[in-house]
């Protein structure tokens, strides 16, 4: 799809199941995933450097926690981010279409409300912090490893 690197760098940063759980039906593996969710949307690479800040964010706030499906969490991220930062964006049901029809619509608004609610509508990405953070990750993670883990600064008052 032209888009492996950055695909990649998402991959490498967000270290969650290579493939979606085997009730989703789906074989797509997360890189493949990401790869045509950005070919699709054509978005900015910004919209997914900033789902990736939203993703950091929701670790932090849930360290612990382990995702079993990637590829919702992904793609919540990835809508989200779009919506904050274009002002022309997909609708739902068009996001289940770039999922590769993995989710089904009423899925998808849910993976949103959901989305929101556990990073507490901090959905906003300052822009120094978008850069900064996109400049770190296409340095740490542009070889083969180890990787760092980063921890973001709360976006709290």
């Amino acid at each position: 799809y032209g888009h492996e690197h950055a695909s990649l760098l998402c991959t490498r940063l967000f270290a969650c199941p290579e493939l979606p759980p085997s009730s989703s039906g789906s074989k797509v593996k997360l890189q493949k995933f990401i790869a045509y969710a950005l070919h699709r949307t054509k978005l900015h690479p910004s919209a997914a450097f900033a789902a990736l800040v939203l993703l950091q964010r929701l670790k932090a706030r849930f360290p612990t926690a382990r995702g079993s499906s990637s590829h919702r969490l992904f793609i919540s991220a990835f809508m989200l981010a779009s919506k904050v930062i274009c002002d022309d964006t997909y609708s739902n049901k068009s996001w289940s279409i770039v999922a590769q029809g993995m989710f089904q619509l009423r899925e998808i608004n849910q993976m949103e409300r959901e989305m929101c609610q556990y990073l507490e509508w901090e959905l906003n990405v300052d822009p120094s912090t978008l850069s900064e953070f996109e400049a770190m990750v296409r340095k740490d993670f542009a070889g083969i490893g180890p990787f760092p883990t980063y921890i973001l600064p709360s976006t709290k008052k």
